[in-house]
């Protein structure tokens, strides 16, 4: 009711401004004819000539209005207008003229060549000058509210231009006080009344005082990586909040504007290179099919529901248990599938189903009724201290689980099924690790039987995921610490969601049957530098302020991740951000005794032998002997 209230009386002011616009644009086209009239008659105006024309020049003067009207010069924001507005005005000025020129040609009414042209330019320049003055009316109003806050801009390019001009036109009380820009062609420009400084080296030296200062907004959404990573260290050394326009990928078909603006995140001072995707590849991977994501309501699952839906499936079915977190995504995706894909001609069909992998019959009736052709399997218990504490629901979740999803894949015709793995199955020394190395070997040994293309692809660990250690530091700190770190010398491979999604699909693009993909993690980071820059990030002093704590590690955790058991079993492939683990030969009779006595451990009560049930299939696995009961 309150949302219904508030647009009415939206409503309301567009129709008045709309309203008072048009008569302001009647009285200046009879003033255009007013002023020709008087300058060809040398100030001698005949005003039975003027007379002569009445309802013949009303009518012209409605007629020009009615073309402004269609021409849609009434719904522009003049308070945003540019050199494309600037046109606008040129080109419906110009119909309107050329138009009644018809019409009085028509009426057989003539009217002298000069007056019609000057009709037209004294028309250019009232009509423009109304705009104008209503532009710079409001923006005086705005110049006179209240004390201005300074804010620095880096990047003068499209972006931060565009940045300003929405920080000029903003209600809030906002003055950008100078542009950085490492161009050297820009230092010492005007930009809108802005000058560029300089570049990055002038940042600090432009910040005298933080406190004088309500931000700085870096406007770099083509920058390389690298380059943004830098520019916001510098930037945030200064003590001044930073803000950061995201990538053009981000904001999606380059909408600049103050909304769009956001705080600057640990994820932007991570140092990866960004990853270029083949669209084409997995457009055609995708394009058209019926797509089914296990586990598609968790933070991975359902990322890759957001990044296929915008590769237009023919049909994306996402089956979870978490009822809550499955309903609050299907709304998301509905809502996207209405405003987006359907204008644009692309019906997405959206199925959302809650199941248990762990439920044979369920999934093989799924998959009999919903027959889809490319499945990804992101379900699982991923908890790595959990999992020590209870092996056996890892067992029956995990590997079982898989295996149930892999027989209804063979079973029903599936095309393709990506097994989503992690760095902990190399050389595991924990329960989940190890129960992600059955599933890569279970996705193999099934590729090798059956004709759906099998695969796999393993990744470290994803930035703001459910359990990671990001989520757990903002916590921390917001709480006033103490942040608690494992280890000091504890590292971690890192990569956003949306890219592990994205890398996810460029895998799946390249699939031949078999293969593990492993994705391109970069450099490790230690996850000590990590806890002081979130800290830094959120206004604190490390140590001081907010303490971080050193624990000691967990039962199964290791101090560093690998991404292969052997870094030379890696083949290249045409996409350098990927992989392929070369493939391994299993006795496939003695992997089935062993999964058959797993299972029937795991059906037991003995946590202890569930273990020794799991290092039959991965020798590798050394389990930590320090572990808690």
């Amino acid at each position: 009711m309150e949302n219904e209230k508030i647009s009415t009386i939206y409503d309301n002011q567009k129709g008045l401004r709309i309203g008072l616009l048009i008569i302001a644009d009647a009285i200046v086209l009879f003033l255009s004819y007013f002023f020709a009239y008087y300058l060809v008659y040398s100030f001698h105006i005949p005003f039975g000539e003027i007379q002569a024309l009445g309802w013949t020049l009303a009518l012209a003067i409605v007629l020009k209005l009615a073309i402004f009207w269609f021409t849609r010069m009434y719904q522009t924001l003049w308070r945003y207008a540019s050199i494309e507005e600037l046109w606008q005005i040129v080109g419906s000025v110009a119909s309107a003229n050329f138009i009644t020129v018809v019409f009085f040609y028509i009426v057989s009414m003539r009217i002298p060549t000069t007056v019609l042209v000057l009709t037209f330019i004294f028309d250019l320049i009232l009509i423009g000058g109304i705009r104008i003055l209503y532009r710079s009316l409001r923006q005086m109003k705005n110049g006179i509210r209240g004390e201005k806050h300074r804010v620095l801009i880096v990047g003068a390019g499209e972006a931060g231009i565009k940045m300003l001009r929405e920080i000029n036109n903003s209600r809030k009380n906002l003055c950008v006080t100078a542009f950085i820009d490492d161009d050297p062609n820009k230092k010492g420009r005007m930009l809108n009344g802005v000058k560029v400084i300089g570049g990055r080296d002038k940042i600090q030296e432009a910040i005298q005082d933080p406190a004088d200062y309500e931000e700085i907004i870096i406007a770099m959404p083509t920058a390389p990586k690298r380059e943004r990573i830098e520019i916001a260290e510098i930037c945030h050394a200064t003590g001044v909040p930073v803000k950061i326009l995201p990538t053009i990928e981000e904001i999606l078909e380059f909408d600049i504007s103050q909304q769009k603006l956001r705080d600057l995140q640990i994820e932007d001072l991570l140092d990866r290179d960004e990853v270029h995707l083949d669209k084409t590849a997995i457009s055609q991977t995708i394009s058209g099919k019926t797509v089914l994501i296990t586990g598609g309501a968790g933070s991975i699952g359902s990322e890759l529901a957001r990044q296929i839906i915008r590769f237009h499936p023919k049909e994306l079915i996402i089956i979870d248990i978490n009822e809550n977190a499955l309903y609050y995504l299907e709304l998301e995706l509905t809502r996207y599938i209405n405003e987006t894909l359907v204008p644009q001609g692309y019906p997405v069909k959206l199925i959302t189903r809650i199941a248990s992998i762990r439920e044979r019959e369920i999934m093989d009736e799924h998959f009999r009724l919903l027959k889809p052709q490319i499945v990804f399997h992101a379900a699982a218990h991923k908890h790595v201290p959990l999992m020590e504490r209870t092996p056996r629901e890892a067992v029956r979740n995990n590997v079982f689980g898989t295996r149930n999803v892999l027989e209804a894949c063979v079973n029903n015709g599936v095309d393709r099924f990506v097994q989503i793995s992690t760095d902990k199955a190399v050389n595991p020394t924990n329960v989940m690790g190890a129960t992600k190395r059955i599933c890569e070997q279970l996705t193999q040994i099934y590729n090798g039987k059956h004709k759906t293309d099998c695969v796999a692809v393993r990744f470290g660990n994803v930035l703001g995921s459910n359990g990671s250690v990001i989520p757990i530091f903002k916590e921390q700190i917001a709480a006033g610490g103490p942040v608690t770190v494992t280890h000091k010398d504890i590292t971690r491979f890192f990569m956003t969601i949306p890219e592990a999604t994205q890398l996810v699909l460029q895998a799946a693009s390249m699939a031949r049957g078999g293969e593990i993909f492993v994705l391109d993690m970069g450099e490790p980071v230690k996850i000590t530098d990590l806890a002081e820059k979130m800290i830094a990030l959120a206004g604190y002093e490390p140590y001081t302020e907010i303490p971080i704590r050193f624990v000691g590690l967990r039962p199964g955790e290791k101090l560093y991740e690998e991404l292969s058991c052997d870094m030379d079993a890696f083949d290249r492939t045409t996409f350098e951000s990927i992989s392929v683990e070369k493939p391994v030969a299993y006795d496939v009779p003695k992997v089935e005794e062993a999964l058959k006595n797993l299972k029937a451990l795991a059906d037991g009560n003995d946590d202890k032998v569930v273990v020794e049930g799991i290092q039959v299939l991965v020798p590798e696995f050394t389990p930590d002997i320090e572990k808690e009961d």
